[in-house]
C-alpha cells in the first residue's frame, strides 16, 4: 500500500515538474503590471489603494483595500475626529468617492485624494 502511494506521489510529481514552462513560453506567465498614464495618479497596488488627506501643516495617509463599500478612516486614530469616508467601487482606486467629516480642526484648505504607492509606504 505504501509502495503504491509513493508511486502515486511520484507520478503526480512528475507531471508538476513536465508542467513548468520553457523558455519559449516564459513570456507568457509574466505577471501584467497596471500603470496609469499619468505619473503620480490613480495606483492599486497590493490589492490596495492610497488616500492622502493633506493641508499646509500636514500630509497624512492611509493604505486601503480594494473592494465595494464604505470604509471609515479615522484619521486621528479616534472616532472623535476627523474621519475620511471611503466610498469604494471595487478593485480599482480611480471612481473612489472621498468625503472628510468632521475635520475643521484640520487647517485649510484641507484636500483628499488617491495619492501614489508611494505616498503610502511604511504604513
Amino acid at each position: 500500500m505504501k509502495f503504491s502511494a509513493i508511486l502515486g506521489s511520484l507520478a503526480i510529481y512528475g507531471i508538476q515538474v513536465h508542467a513548468i514552462p520553457t523558455d519559449s513560453d516564459f513570456q507568457a506567465i509574466q505577471p501584467i503590471e497596471a500603470s496609469s498614464p499619468i505619473p503620480n495618479s490613480l495606483e492599486a497596488r497590493d490589492n490596495s489603494c492610497c488616500v492622502v488627506l493633506k493641508n499646509p501643516a500636514n500630509k497624512l495617509s492611509k493604505s486601503i483595500p480594494s473592494g465595494t463599500g464604505v470604509i471609515r478612516w479615522y484619521v486621528l486614530g479616534n472616532t472623535d475626529g476627523c474621519v475620511v469616508l471611503v466610498d469604494r467601487n471595487g478593485n480599482s482606486c480611480s471612481g473612489w468617492t472621498l468625503l472628510p467629516v468632521n475635520c475643521d480642526n484640520f487647517a485649510q484648505p484641507l484636500t483628499v485624494g488617491i495619492g501614489s504607492a508611494s505616498d503610502c509606504s511604511g504604513h
